[in-house]
């Protein structure tokens, strides 16, 4: 059986205005399939995992948990972006490609002058060294990593002592919405928890076997108790 604490996030500001290092991960169905598979050990309480997507929220319905508003790991990142250009935070992208990158931090800039970009490097051709060290050299306060599912975990996990940021969090294909490579579902649809459905079918060739194959197998791990899951609220840290 795996088990993993799951932290309920009313929003990042608290993470980030304490004095301690923390990183910040998503927990979608398509996260917990690979944490399983990869047999998952993190002793560091720094490292945090929050809840994400209907279908994670899906299985704590019919437990204690029902009583909380579902999360969405991308309205999360996108306030802590505004918030962030507020405050004048200083901030690193790392992940993707070059050319998402590029239109990413051009289209950032037009939409929030103030916003303080440290620097950005791709996610396709790199050395962790090398990475770490630009990231610190940029005296980077909030990190944000999107290496996609697997990748992203394993290189917070295994970097997060070397970097000196104050915030770490995972974002998966974030950083295409904020260069307008992909387009997010429509309001309504988001409202209805169906934007898994909009992507079924705006993105098929690329997402199907997440969706389709990676559901049924989250909801029998659940069902099997191969996953147990335990939501905390932030109370409780």
């Amino acid at each position: 059986m795996f088990s993993l604490k799951l932290r309920y996030l009313k929003n990042f500001a608290d993470y980030f205005s304490s004095n301690k290092k923390y990183a910040l991960l998503y927990a979608d169905f398509n996260v917990l399939n690979y944490l399983y598979e990869s047999d998952y050990q993190n002793d560091n309480p720094d490292i945090i995992f929050y809840p994400d997507s209907t279908a994670v929220f899906a299985s704590m319905n019919f437990s204690k948990y029902n009583k909380y508003k579902r999360l969405v790991s991308t309205d999360l990142l996108d306030q802590l972006l505004i918030d962030s250009s507020n405050s004048g935070s200083n901030l690193f992208f790392f992940g993707n490609s070059e050319s998402v990158l590029e239109k990413m931090n051009e289209r950032l800039k037009n939409l929030y002058p103030s916003i303080r970009i440290g620097g950005f490097y791709n996610g396709f051709c790199y050395s962790d060294n090398e990475v770490v060290k630009m990231i610190n050299d940029c005296n980077t306060e909030i990190l944000f990593v999107g290496l996609g599912v697997g990748r992203q975990e394993k290189w917070i996990m295994e970097n997060f002592d070397k970097l000196n940021c104050r915030l770490i969090v995972s974002c998966g294909g974030w950083f295409n919405f904020l260069s307008s490579k992909t387009v997010r579902a429509p309001l309504f649809i988001r409202k209805l928890h169906l934007e898994w459905l909009y992507k079924l079918f705006t993105d098929f060739n690329r997402v199907w076997k997440r969706y389709l194959l990676g559901i049924p197998k989250f909801f029998y791990r659940i069902i099997t108790k191969k996953i147990r899951l335990e939501l905390i609220t932030s109370e409780e840290k």
